[in-house]
C-alpha cells in the first residue's frame, strides 16, 4: 500500500496535522476538518480529545471542549496531563469552582505539573473575585528571587503604587530586555500579561501585537480567556487583532 494512503487512515497523522494548524498555522478551518477526521478514524483517541477540546476553547466553544475533555478523562483517568487540560476548559467554561478542583487533582496525580493548572490556580480565584494580594505579592517575589534586578523593580514599583506598580516594575524590566536582547525568557507574550496585570491596558496590547508578530503559538488562547476578556473585550484594538486572526467573537 503507498504511504499517502496509509496516512489517509491514520489517526495519528491526522491529529499531527490538526496540532500544526492549531498552534502552528492558526488554520481554525484546516484544523477543525483535521480533529474531526482524527476522531472518525479512532473515536477512543484520549490525546486527540484532549487537545481538541483547547482548539475549541479557541473557538470559543467551550461547552463542546468540556465535553471533549470529559470523554479524554473517561479513556484515561490517569492522566495528570488530561486533569490539567480539562482545569482548563472548566475555567474558560467559567465554571471556576470545578476548575481549581481539576487542577489539584492534577497536581495530586503529578506535583510538579505546571500545564495549565497554574493559569487556573491563579485567575480562577481571581475571577471568583477571591483575590489575596498579600500572597500573590510573596508568591510572586518568592518566583524571581532569583533575578536580582526584577526584584528590584518589583520592590520600588511596589513601594510607590502598590500591586499595580510591582506588575509594572516587572514588565518594564523584562520589556527592556526583549528590545535589547530579542525574545527572551517570557517572550512578548508574558510582558503582555504583566503590563495587563498592571492595569496599562494599551501597552498591554501593543506587546500582544507583538506575540503574534513572533507567532507564539499560545497567543490565541487570550482571546477568550475570562480574565482578559473582561478587561479587553470591548477595546477596539483587541477587537481588531481577534478579527485579524479570524477567531470567531465571543459574544459574552
Amino acid at each position: 500500500m503507498h504511504w499517502t494512503k496509509i496516512l489517509e487512515n491514520s489517526s495519528e497523522a491526522y491529529e499531527a496535522l490538526a496540532l500544526v494548524r492549531t498552534w502552528t498555522d492558526w488554520d481554525w478551518d484546516g484544523a477543525e476538518t483535521a480533529w474531526r477526521r482524527a476522531l472518525e478514524l479512532n473515536p477512543n483517541a484520549a490525546n486527540s480529545h484532549a487537545y481538541y477540546a483547547h482548539f475549541l476553547t479557541i473557538m470559543g466553544r467551550t461547552e463542546e471542549a468540556v465535553r471533549h475533555s470529559e470523554r479524554a478523562l473517561e479513556l484515561d483517568p490517569f492522566s495528570a496531563l488530561f486533569h490539567a487540560l480539562y482545569s482548563l476548559t472548566l475555567y474558560y467554561d467559567r465554571r471556576y469552582d470545578e476548575a481549581i478542583a481539576a487542577a489539584h487533582k492534577a497536581r495530586q496525580l503529578q506535583p510538579d505539573i505546571r500545564i495549565a493548572t497554574g493559569t487556573v490556580l491563579h485567575f480562577a480565584p481571581i475571577m471568583k473575585g477571591i483575590r489575596d494580594i498579600e500572597k500573590q505579592l510573596a508568591d510572586q517575589r518568592k518566583r524571581i528571587a532569583h533575578d536580582a534586578e526584577r526584584v528590584a523593580a518589583f520592590d520600588q514599583g511596589l513601594a510607590e503604587s502598590g500591586y499595580e506598580g510591582a506588575q509594572r516594575g516587572v514588565a518594564d524590566v523584562l520589556a527592556a530586555r526583549y528590545e535589547r536582547d530579542g525574545r527572551g525568557e517570557f517572550g512578548a507574550r508574558g510582558i503582555a500579561d504583566r503590563y495587563l496585570d498592571a492595569g496599562d491596558v494599551e501597552r498591554a496590547i501593543d506587546w500582544y501585537e507583538k506575540a503574534i508578530e513572533e507567532r507564539d503559538p499560545n497567543v490565541p488562547y487570550e482571546f477568550n480567556d475570562p480574565f482578559t476578556w473582561d478587561l479587553l473585550g470591548d477595546n477596539p484594538r483587541w477587537r481588531d487583532l481577534q478579527i485579524s486572526l479570524n477567531i470567531p467573537l465571543r459574544q459574552n
